[in-house]
């Protein structure tokens, strides 16, 4: 069932975080994330299959601009689209990030490998550790010898383009 005001204890708390007793409780508490989340927010509304929305607890909303989805292993997604950040969202609801996980992954399948990456991080990563190469290599090409910490970085950034290759299947 989902409340549609927040709970005494939390009525005006925003931001503030929580106190140690719920703390160690949310951390230990076998309690679904969305049980957790929904009961702290107002309007809460379903819009579909594992998804809500929501005045977002962050800043002061007059129409639900909070958008609340809920993963097939329990993990919770927020959006706000407004602006505010995930942290701010979480806090200003009374909880902290790792609220919206589930406690432990027993019930969860493995990821598959293209479940590992969000691939616009992955290709982000990829580009960045691409262009530390190429910056030494002109380097090298103009005649400037790398620093010991530049031929660090650079088999830094070598294995770490390895490692991205051999996740996907090419290396």
């Amino acid at each position: 069932m989902i409340a549609q005001t927040k709970p005494p204890a939390l009525a005006g708390a925003r931001g503030r975080g929580t106190s140690k007793k719920h703390n160690w409780h949310a951390q230990h508490s076998t309690i679904p994330p969305i049980e957790k989340l929904l009961p702290r927010l107002e309007q809460a509304k379903k819009t579909g299959a594992d998804r809500w929305i929501a005045q977002c607890p962050a800043h002061d909303d007059k129409r639900p601009s909070l958008s609340v989805r809920e993963l097939p292993d329990g993990t919770l997604l927020v959006k706000c689209w407004s602006g505010c950040g995930g942290a701010d969202i979480v806090g200003a609801a009374g909880l902290r990030l790792h609220d919206l996980f589930p406690r432990s992954r027993e019930n969860r399948r493995p990821l598959r490998p293209s479940e590992r990456w969000i691939p616009r991080e992955a290709l982000s990563g990829v580009a960045f550790e691409a262009l530390v190469v190429a910056v030494a290599g002109e380097q090298l090409l103009a005649g400037t010898p790398l620093t010991r910490d530049a031929l660090d970085r650079v088999a830094q950034a070598v294995g770490r383009l390895r490692a991205a290759a051999s996740e996907v299947g090419c290396g």
